[in-house]
């Protein structure tokens, strides 16, 4: 896009889980490796929204997914951003939701929707984001309480706030 003006952003959500994901890793010859895990269901959900020119990510904590906790993050994206935002989603039901009917029709001229075709997350640059943020930050890794797995992802996510090369180049191959 030429217009300085206009963002292009892409979004989602994502849940990451407490319980450790094994991928595979270097070990000594005949060493099979051994990492804790914990036997528990607890996840942090996040939303995320990326910059595709710039690489920069924007991402707020959020307890559960819907219409008013993703207006909420809407709000936080425009806070933190200037200029008309382009918004590449995906079809869950609260970004559609008839509650946020008239939030869109108030931020028509700041906000353009672009919906994916359904069932088609290959085609989100942010899926991206969240696989390598799994990688370099929760698989192999155990986490004994879910606030060090909060802290260890928030770490990650401030270190790609501002406009950066590695999410830039991650998304640039859509």
């Amino acid at each position: 896009m030429k217009d300085s003006r206009i963002q292009l952003w892409a979004t989602d959500e994502v849940h990451f889980q407490r319980h450790t994901s094994l991928i595979q890793m270097w070990a000594p010859e005949g060493e099979q490796p051994q990492v804790a895990s914990a036997s528990t269901r607890e996840k942090i959900g996040f939303f995320g929204a990326i910059n595709l020119k710039t690489g920069r990510l924007l991402t707020k904590e959020a307890s559960t997914f819907n219409g008013d906790t993703f207006r909420e993050f809407l709000e936080y994206l425009f806070a933190h951003t200037r200029g008309k935002i382009f918004l590449i989603l995906d079809n869950a039901p609260w970004h559609k939701a008839r509650d946020l009917k008239k939030f869109f029709i108030q931020n028509r001229y700041r906000l353009k929707r672009i919906f994916l075709p359904p069932y088609s997350p290959e085609l989100n640059p942010i899926e991206r984001v969240w696989g390598i943020t799994r990688r370099k930050v929760t698989h192999n890794r155990y986490f004994k309480l879910v606030k060090e797995l909060r802290s260890s992802l928030i770490s990650c996510f401030a270190d790609w706030e501002q406009s950066n090369n590695t999410l830039k180049t991650l998304c640039a191959n859509l």
